[in-house]
């Protein structure tokens, strides 16, 4: 039927709407020419007739009439449409019933070409003053060519009101009608027909591919293969149900989740045995309607497994499909397995090692050797695992997941001090020899990590490479310092990752504060964006602070941090805002002449959901603060309470503006977001939420 419709419809263009006695004839000689060239299918030549027609005689509904047929006949869409719509001028009803009828044979000629790549979609309703104005055009060909269709719709509808019997406007009609508005058949998705057991549709899971940065061919970040992935938006005809396969291996973890928009229907979701004999979720004889789904293959059960979704109503759905697979831990494990023991220990060379992994009962050893007088750093934290994993994890409270112990050759262990969600373990100077690394975590744990290990000569050999910068006249900018190329071998100055050629914040640096020996950066703020600096360190080994001056770096320091502990090892300090780019020195020392290795980081967190948001909660907080402020002012006025107040306040030299204390809140906020990167450097910000992770808030953006 369908093919026999569209037939019609080239049929009435070619032959100007039913057969040559329906065209207008005069005594004028042009136009019965050009009627005879039309229907013998001389378009040109009819063409041709009828304009030199039209530069002798008035112009009149029925030559515009016999000029729109010609035009369409030849393919000028445009012009035929607007020249037919001139006709509709005409008092007389049959012309007007022949005027319909050809503009909906018209517009579907239009639509027809434009689905074939042979008209291109130009505004048809310029000239049209009943019709409603176009939808903007999308890309694919059926769907630029459905504004000429629905046209075509309008048209022969109306033709059909003079005459509703004509059998080829009703044909017409309904070619035009299945373009506008097809069978669910005809809509239905790419996997079809998948009706049956015996005929499923093929799932292939595979890893996601990564975004393309810079022009560059995305590398697969570390661990794209631990979680595979068929995601679809797929549609269910009534009384249409669909069946797939996918092939799982012995210990393949699938998860399958089933996405129904609601009040459109009810569906079913279950999973098959290989062969369909066994329905394993839900049980059988279960009543129970599952919208997700998990299921852990056994030994010696490999095989295609079959995913149902039942059209239980016989309704037509649109659902989303979503089917996860997490092959074994061991089949995902990194390079250096199996390094399960100290025998097995694998050598490393200094650097940092990504998407390394841990599995369940598992423990990963490395061997570094050091000379004499080298130092060993060593850092490990995880790595985010995937969608909401970033989030779980940092609602997560308690001590790091992985423990980190280094084995002299004495035999002495050497545990790793906690840095927020991190281990970091430093040893200045310990001998030579072969040190042994031991990274072990919880019993079920499965996850990646990143490994860091840095060996480097005494000092001051071993000091980083922005020595001499002794001084705040010799301070490096940090951003531009950070963004580096990396040096070889790791030696403290480089990055802790390559940046990855995306915009955002710079990765962290290893650098080393040697005895008596301090460290200037200049550090230049953003207007209207708060910026942190933060180091991370193992404090039992050495204790660092940080200070903020003006640009000079002389006189008070306007922020020091000089609060780490063994269980926060770390400081930060925020940058004051401004509403244009300041910088500042950045003074970072050991206390009392101390040395240590410290990880250090440059950031501007996101707070808020914008910027007006942020001013208003900026406001809140300044009338907040005014207002405990001025609680503070009467408290005073009791003569009772002066005396405490007196001795309980003391001197601030390192803090001059007291509202710094109130800033500790947003340092946290702003470390707890450090992890968001779009440089793929997750797991090295991380590390730059600890300083301050176990401080109470004191004030919020």
């Amino acid at each position: 039927m369908k093919r026999a419709s569209i037939g019609i419809v080239v049929a009435l263009l070619a032959g100007a709407t039913g057969c040559d006695s329906e065209l207008f004839r005069t005594s004028h000689g042009g136009v019965d020419e050009a009627n005879e060239a039309l229907a013998a299918g001389k378009t040109d030549e009819a063409l041709a007739s009828y304009e030199e027609a039209a530069a002798e005689i008035p112009e009149s509904p029925e030559l515009s009439y016999d000029r729109g047929v010609a035009l369409s006949a030849a393919g000028r869409h445009d012009e035929a449409t607007q020249m037919l719509l001139r006709a509709l001028e005409t008092r007389d009803p049959e012309l007007r019933f022949k005027v319909y009828a050809a503009l909906g044979a018209a517009y579907a000629a239009w639509g027809m070409d434009i689905e074939h790549g042979k008209a291109a979609p130009e505004a048809d309703t310029k000239a049209e003053p009943e019709g409603a104005a176009d939808e903007t055009a999308p890309q694919k060909p059926a769907e630029l060519a459905l504004p000429k269709w629905k046209r075509a719709v309008e048209h022969l509808e109306k033709a059909l009101l003079v005459h509703p019997d004509d059998e080829d406007v009703l044909r017409n009609l309904e070619v035009a009608l299945l373009r506008v508005d097809p069978p669910c058949e005809r809509r239905d998705d790419e996997l079809e027909p998948n009706d049956s057991p015996e005929a499923p549709a093929k799932i292939e899971v595979a890893a996601e591919a990564p975004p393309q940065q810079s022009g560059a061919p995305a590398e697969p970040p570390p661990g794209a293969g631990d979680v595979l992935r068929w995601k679809r938006q797929l549609t269910l005809c009534p009384d249409d149900n669909d069946w797939f396969s996918i092939a799982l291996g012995e210990g393949d973890r699938l998860s399958v989740k089933l996405t129904v928009p609601p009040d459109l229907g009810k569906v079913r979701l279950s999973l098959l045995a290989p062969g369909g004999g066994k329905q394993l979720r839900p049980p059988e004889g279960s009543d129970v309607d599952l919208d997700v789904l998990d299921y852990t293959v056994g030994q010696g059960e490999a095989g295609d497994y079959l995913i149902f979704v039942e059209n239980v109503d016989g309704d037509e759905i649109s659902y989303g499909l979503d089917v996860a697979v997490r092959p074994p831990c061991e089949k995902t494990e990194d390079q250096f397995e199996e390094n399960d023991d100290a025998e097995h220990a694998a050598t490393l060379t200094p650097g940092p090692l990504d998407g390394l992994r841990i599995c369940p009962l598992d423990e990963d050893w490395y061997g570094v050797t050091l000379a004499e007088g080298e130092s060993l750093f060593m850092y490990v934290q995880l790595q985010p695992q995937g969608e909401g994993a970033e989030k779980d994890d940092e609602q997560a409270e308690g001590p790091p997941p992985l423990d980190l112990e280094v084995i002299g050759p004495d035999g002495v262990v050497h545990a790793g001090a906690p840095a927020g969600k991190a281990r970091v373990a430093t040893l200045l100077t310990p001998g030579a020899g072969r040190y042994l690394a031991r990274v072990v975590g919880p019993p079920t744990l499965e996850a990646r990590y990143q490994l860091i290990v840095n060996v480097v000569p005494p000092c001051p050999e071993g000091d980083d490479q922005f020595e001499d910068n002794d001084g705040p006249e010799d301070a490096p900018d940090l951003a531009q310092s950070a963004q580096g190329a990396p040096t070889a071998g790791g030696a403290p100055g480089q990055p802790v990752a390559p940046p990855q050629g995306a915009q955002g914040p710079p990765p962290p640096m290893l650098l080393r504060i040697c005895p008596g020996d301090p460290d200037w950066f200049s550090v230049t703020s953003t207007p209207d964006k708060p910026t942190v600096v933060t180091a991370v360190f193992e404090h039992a080994k050495g204790d660092l602070a940080m200070e903020l001056y003006d640009e000079s770096g002389t006189g008070e320091p306007l922020v020091r941090s000089d609060r780490s502990t063994v269980e926060t090892n770390g400081e930060a300090v925020e940058l004051p805002k401004s509403d244009e780019a300041t910088t500042y020195k950045l003074h970072i020392a050991g206390v009392a002449g101390q040395e240590n290795f410290y990880l250090l980081k440059l950031d501007q967190p996101q707070g808020g959901s914008g910027e007006q948001d942020q001013d208003q909660k900026d406001q809140d907080k300044q009338d907040q603060d005014k207002q405990d402020q001025d609680k503070q002012d009467q408290d005073k006025q009791k003569p009772e309470d002066q005396k405490d107040q007196k001795d309980q306040k003391q001197p601030e030299p390192a803090q001059p503006n007291k509202e710094e204390p109130k800033q500790q809140r947003p340092l946290e906020d702003a470390l707890d977001k450090l992890d968001r990167n779009p440089q793929n450097l997750e797991a090295q910000e991380r590390a730059l939420k600890s300083p301050l992770a176990n401080h109470p808030p004191e004030k919020d953006w």
